[in-house]
């Protein structure tokens, strides 16, 4: 437990009490993802990744491992300009999810010569302590899944 905590362990996760429960470090978070088209969306954050969700004030709200919550904000004007990942998905067997994503009709970004960075025919990228994959949502937004190769 960190200096200054107050707490007990609860099922290998530490419930934290007193004050220090609203420092940042003990909460949760979520991803926004701001979309063009919430139908489209939520076809394919739920059909095609297998997410599960409901109606949350100005969107839809997502549910993925553990307390993981990505929020669909709809909010077109914002849709589709991060060139980088708005949400990253952790696996213990990267080569087993892309497989599982690609037979779900995911597209993985392949990239070579004069990209970041450079993957394999499966769209993987080994960074050395972590494997990495990117794919796009209908707005063309960037996300990720990784697989951590080195302890830490």
């Amino acid at each position: 437990m960190a200096p200054g905590t107050r707490g007990r362990a609860l099922r290998g996760r530490l419930e934290v009490t007193g004050a220090d429960h609203i420092q940042p470090r003990y909460l949760n978070v979520g991803a926004i993802i701001p979309v063009s088209d919430l139908a489209a969306s939520r076809a394919f954050y739920e059909g095609t990744l297998g997410l599960d969700g409901e109606p949350a004030p100005g969107g839809y709200v997502l549910r993925a491992g553990g307390t993981t919550r990505i929020y669909l904000l709809d909010v077109a004007s914002y849709a589709g300009q991060a060139g980088w990942p708005l949400a990253s998905f952790q696996t213990d067997d990267l080569a087993a999810t892309v497989a599982d994503l690609v037979s779900r009709g995911v597209h993985l970004e392949v990239m070579g010569d004069g990209d970041p960075y450079r993957t394999d025919e499966r769209g993987i990228a080994d960074l050395g302590d972590m494997l990495i994959a990117w794919f796009r949502d209908p707005d063309g937004q960037v996300l990720s899944v990784f697989q951590l190769t080195r302890p830490g």
